[in-house]
């Protein structure tokens, strides 16, 4: 039921990409349309009976089984347009139904929080950056003594880092707990699955991953800014039983553009503040705690204390829209995050960068770092 609650969630947000009504309206419509899809069933129904006097037998129960659904499904993103916690909402009254009519109480019902990326996959696979070439080479480098090796990707998103890794291991194993990313994800198989080489996504948090088997070790493991979100002494400790003995742990990621210093991305961050209020979001319902520990830190504490520093300077360049696609595809300023604010949001967004481009090119500099850390047992 979850992962029906994150497909009503993406629905949501792509129809609401292609609405210029204000929010409200979209909501009222909605619930409308509940009435027209009951409408439609009811034709089924008749058609599917023989009794429509015109069309006769016009309709297989099939047809009724369809336009049901379609029913259910308008009622759960009208509920989601009404609010953030619809999941929770239609748990608890679905458990007090169950106690009033079959006299069962059920036990707690626990709906587990929204994914702080819930909407976000379509943007992350078009719009995040990805691993840098020469980030790439080193990770490779790491691997390049070992006959078929086997890559661990936690937190795996929309797969940037097996594509960039294209053609290096035998075996991939991409462990996602975002039904958006893992869906993303699943699309890429065809351009990484080669002659000899097995490619797994794992729809999973990175803590309760189970290798495919008894005698499988990762020879590279990576995570890049999932590392924030996972239990790190946890995993780092399981990932001691996972790897093989001289096996390497890659923690790497650059900054986002919350925390770039380039004029645009400060008079950007000042702008997603003023939507949202001071405290970076993490989701629609949660503030960004951020680690206390430097991650160097964290990994030196650990099975794989060896750690090794690496850094490679970027500088990109982006469209006013292609921002705007980044951000939709982050924790802190996705489209579910604003909700009905995002229009507004976006419009203002598009004016500001548009005037910070530059006049030649119309495009937005941003200077940044790709960093990398090698972890391994001493």
């Amino acid at each position: 039921m979850e992962h029906a609650w994150e497909l009503v969630r993406r629905l949501t947000d792509r129809l609401d990409g292609h609405s210029t009504l204000p929010a409200e309206q979209r909501r009222v419509l909605q619930i409308l349309k509940i009435s027209e899809e009951a409408g439609e069933a009811a034709e089924a129904v008749i058609g599917a009976m023989g009794q429509n006097p015109r069309k006769g037998f016009s309709h297989t129960w099939d047809d009724v089984q369809a336009e049901v659904c379609d029913v259910v499904i308008t009622a759960m993103v009208a509920l989601n347009r009404l609010t953030p916690d619809a999941a929770n909402i239609f748990a608890r009254h679905l458990a007090g139904i169950v106690e009033r009519d079959l006299g069962v109480k059920p036990g707690p019902v626990e709906i587990p929080a929204p994914s702080p990326f819930a909407g976000t996959a379509p943007f992350y696979r078009r719009y995040r950056s990805g691993v840098p070439a020469s980030a790439a080479a080193l990770l490779a480098r790491s691997v390049a003594d070992i006959e078929e090796p086997t890559l661990l990707d936690l937190g795996s998103g929309t797969g940037q880092v097996p594509l960039a890794l294209h053609g290096v291991f035998a075996q991939v194993d991409m462990v996602e707990p975002d039904a958006g990313m893992v869906a993303e994800a699943k699309r890429l198989l065809p351009y990484l699955e080669g002659p000899g080489q097995t490619v797994r996504v794992h729809h999973t948090k990175a803590e309760d991953f189970t290798p495919p088997s008894e005698t499988w070790r990762a020879d590279l493991v990576t995570i890049c800014r999932a590392f924030h979100w996972v239990s790190q002494d946890t995993v780092l400790r399981q990932l001691d039983a996972w790897t093989a003995p001289q096996a390497t742990i890659a923690v790497m990621g650059d900054r986002s553009l919350w925390t770039t210093d380039n004029g645009w991305t400060k008079a950007l961050r000042m702008l997603i503040q003023e939507f949202l209020g001071d405290d970076r979001r993490a989701g629609p319902s949660d503030i960004f705690n951020p680690h206390n520990r430097p991650y160097a830190d964290v990994l030196a504490e650990s099975a794989f204390s060896d750690v090794q520093e690496y850094q490679f300077e970027e500088q990109r360049e982006w469209t006013p829209y292609q921002v705007i696609g980044y951000l939709s595809s982050t924790s802190f300023a996705s489209r579910t995050v604003f909700g009905d604010k995002w229009r507004a949001f976006e419009r203002k967004a598009l004016r500001m960068l548009i005037e910070h481009a530059d006049e030649g090119t119309g495009l937005l500099t941003e200077d940044n770092t790709f960093n990398v850390l090698l972890a391994y047992r001493p």
